[in-house]
Formats: structure tokens, C-alpha cells, sequence
């Protein structure tokens, strides 16, 4: 799997090069539809069911497979350019949205200290488990039924009907803000008190806030974008990477309730998110461009020390 995941890096990394873009293209195709006969395979062969904000995980591949092969065909010419807006929103605000709305669903409320991660060595065979309580079926139903209207939003107002532009964010926003509230709760604090618990809080609020501010500010789009993914996916990404070095180098998960390289990281992530935002008003050229520039310094150099951080405990546990 971490190959096939390696690949599809690979392939982006080619795909934004200019002299390989078509190339690019077709390796992103060819390890998407890699990645995905590998979770079919995995999910055929199965021993116990997916959690139920998995069923968004599904939609984001989907999302994936068609914008894969909207961006090859439109790098071969084979169909008008005038598609090549839809595949790009389909990768960014279709697959990777739900993939963090999927996976995040099922970890945020665990990383927070409300339940516990399963323990994959003694779960029961699929054919001895009970029942699957009326309650996950129904949050499954929701899950599956909003993420087919974020999915469908996105069709809509990109590949069929841009008059539509200013409802579509409207219901995305709903979406995304539904799809949380039934699976993490926000509006609780976390029950375990640790900069990682609040960080993965923080982050959720950022999804809910950038999908209604897009849907407030339509003329600045792209700039709330950022929000989501400089500031949500940013502070889940340091979450998640910081929880599984930990726990898989054999180290204290008391490393995570005052984790200074992890607080670093979240404030250099903040500040350079509020700085790339700060554009939004900016007088003259020379202030927009010099403040992108901080933002993504602030962001890198944040990035750089929690990555030291997290290096230094890999290489310590290999030892």
C-alpha cells in the first residue's frame, strides 16, 4: 500500500511539471486505479466490517478514478479544456475533502479521548459479530447520503450548470458541517486534555469554518480554500503523523500532552495561514506577493521542526 501511495506523490510531482504534464497525468491514472484494486481486494477479503465514515472513503476514490480520467484525457486532447476545472476540483474539494471527512471521522473522535482505537488482534470473525446497532446503521446512511451531495454539488456547478455557482457552495458547507457533527461532535472539547487532542479540535472547527466562509465569500474562493487546506488538513496531518511515530516507536503517549515541536508547528501553521488570509485586503501587489511569501515560509519552517522532531524519534526507536 505505501508504495502505491508513493506512486500516486510521484505522479502529482510530475503532473505540475510542465514538460512532463501529460505523463504526469497518466502515471496519476495508473496508480489511482492501482490503489483502488488494492481496496477492493482488501475489502473483498475482509474479516470485519469498515467503519461506517468509511463509506466517504469510497466516494473520495470514486471522486479520484473520474478526475483522473478527466485530467489524462484532457492533457491527451481528448476532450476540451473546459473540462480541466472539474477534475481539479474534483482532487481537491471531491477526494481529498472526503478522505478527510472519512478517515477523520472514525480517528478524530479517538485521537480526542471519546473512544478507543480497535484492537485489530482480537476482534471477533465477521460471521460471530452481533448485530450492527441502529444507530451506526444510521450514521452510515448519513454519512453516505451527504457525501453523495457534496459529490453532486461538485458535478453540478463545474461540469453542468455554473449558473448554479452561488448555491452549490451553500450545500457543500451543509454537507461538510452534517457529516462532522455526526461523527466528531465539535461542540465537546476534548476528553483527553493534550496538545494532540486539541489540535485534531481545532482542525475540525477549520473545515467547518473554511466550507461556510467559501460559501459567504464566493468572489474569494480560492483564498478560504486555505483554510481548509493549510489550516484543517495541516493540523490533522501533525496529529496523525505525531500519534502513529509515537505509538508505533514505542514511546509515551505522555510525549503528546505537552508536545513543544507539535505546538510549534500549529502556531508557525496559524500564523502563516492568517498571513496567506491577510492577502484578501491587501492595498498593492507588492503586499499580496510579499505576504504569500511569509505564508509559505511560516508554513515550511513549522513543517521543518516538526519533521526534525518526528525524525529524530524514528531513527532513536530503529536503533
Amino acid at each position: 500500500m505505501q508504495y502505491t501511495l508513493a506512486l500516486i506523490l510521484a505522479a502529482e510531482l510530475v503532473a505540475f511539471e510542465s514538460y512532463s504534464f501529460t505523463t504526469g497525468h497518466l502515471l496519476f491514472f495508473i496508480a489511482h486505479a492501482t490503489l483502488i484494486a488494492v481496496i477492493v481486494n482488501c475489502f473483498l477479503r475482509r474479516q470485519h466490517p469498515p467503519p461506517e465514515t468509511f463509506i466517504l472513503v469510497g466516494l473520495a476514490l470514486m471522486a479520484g478514478a473520474v478526475a483522473a480520467v478527466i485530467n489524462a484525457a484532457s492533457a491527451l486532447t481528448w476532450i476540451s479544456s473546459g473540462w480541466d476545472l472539474l477534475g481539479k476540483r474534483l482532487l481537491t474539494e471531491g477526494m481529498v475533502l472526503l478522505l478527510v471527512l472519512g478517515i477523520g471521522g472514525f480517528l478524530g473522535p479517538r485521537l480526542m479521548g471519546f473512544a478507543q482505537l480497535p484492537n485489530f488482534q482480537h476482534l471477533e470473525k465477521l460471521s460471530e459479530r452481533r448485530a450492527v446497532p441502529l444507530a451506526t446503521r444510521w450514521r452510515g446512511s448519513i454519512n453516505a447520503l451527504f457525501g453523495i451531495l457534496l459529490l453532486v454539488s461538485i458535478f453540478v456547478e463545474y461540469g453542468w450548470n455554473p449558473a448554479l455557482t452561488n448555491l452549490l457552495p451553500w450545500i457543500r458547507a451543509v454537507a461538510v458541517t452534517a457529516i462532522i457533527a455526526v461523527n466528531v461532535q465539535p461542540w465537546r472539547a476534548p476528553a483527553t486534555q493534550t496538545t494532540l487532542a486539541w489540535c485534531v479540535w481545532i482542525a475540525h472547527w477549520f473545515l467547518i469554518g473554511g466550507v461556510w466562509l467559501i460559501a459567504f465569500f464566493q468572489n474569494h474562493h480560492i483564498d478560504y480554500l486555505h483554510v481548509l487546506f493549510m489550516g484543517a488538513f495541516t493540523l490533522l496531518i501533525l496529529a496523525v503523523g505525531t500519534r502513529v511515530v509515537l505509538s508505533h516507536g514505542g514511546y509515551p503517549l505522555t510525549e503528546e500532552r505537552r508536545s513543544w515541536p507539535l505546538r510549534l508547528a500549529i502556531a508557525a501553521t496559524l500564523i502563516g495561514m492568517s498571513a496567506r488570509l491577510s492577502v484578501i485586503a491587501s492595498p498593492t501587489e507588492n503586499f499580496y506577493f510579499t505576504h504569500l511569501a511569509w505564508a509559505g515560509v511560516l508554513w515550511i519552517v513549522g513543517m521543518s521542526l516538526w519533521g526534525i522532531y518526528l525524525t529524530r524519534r524514528i531513527r532513536r526507536s530503529t536503533l
